[in-house]
């Protein structure tokens, strides 16, 4: 398991010749991401923040017997602002690596109009940028909700510690544990903390500009 990205892949087969899906590609994610978008001789490469989580996303473009293969992999740093990013909540990035794909399949269409037949993509109309911000505030509600009970019990794993009680929270009701094994459990869980910090803070310190 990679502990500092989370990993995800999309792949997908344009009728188009090589150039013009790559095109399409680097016009689709410069007006839409606002990253800093190099080619490389494989594609192209995207940096930037996504949901403020560093990300980069490499996109492999191969001529094949029926178009062109687009392969989209995202790399999505798992200690972010919003803290440490177990899974994917609700298929965020996975929903959004597709909407890429769909982004650049739409700007080879644009390509093939002419000026007067050029429409807004529907990708980032007003309305999708509306729901993104309700399925962000879902998120951020989300993170916020685990980043108090992380607190609570490690405040519980510190008392622990002390008193040999400790007290756990859960939806299932409240766990207490006496005794030496209240004491091992409270380590363990300040040592889990500690080492989540370690690792947001190591990950902040690389990002920052020298």
């Amino acid at each position: 398991m990679d502990w500092k990205y989370k990993h995800f892949h999309e792949e997908r087969v344009f009728p188009a010749p090589r150039d013009s899906v790559l095109a399409a590609a680097h016009a689709f994610m410069s007006d839409t991401l606002g990253w800093k978008i190099p080619d490389t001789p494989e594609g192209l490469t995207a940096q930037g923040d996504s949901f403020a989580h560093r990300a980069i996303a490499h996109l492999q473009v191969q001529t094949t017997g029926g178009g062109t293969k687009v392969a989209a992999e995202l790399l999505v740093e798992r200690a972010g602002a919003t803290g440490f990013m177990l899974f994917d909540v609700g298929g965020y990035y996975s929903i959004r690596l597709r909407k890429w794909l769909d982004g650049i399949q739409w700007a080879m269409h644009q390509n093939q109009t002419t000026s007067q037949e050029v429409s807004s993509n529907p990708l980032v109309t007003a309305q999708n940028k509306t729901t993104a911000r309700l399925f962000h505030g879902c998120l951020v509600f989300i993170f916020a909700m685990f980043a108090l009970w992380l607190v609570v019990t490690l405040i519980s794993a510190v008392v622990g510690v002390v008193t040999g009680t400790l007290y756990l929270w859960g939806r299932g009701g409240t766990l207490v544990v006496h005794g030496i094994s209240a004491r091992i459990i409270s380590a363990i869980i300040l040592l889990l903390g500690a080492w989540i910090g370690w690792r947001i803070k190591a990950q902040r310190v690389r990002a920052a500009p020298s």
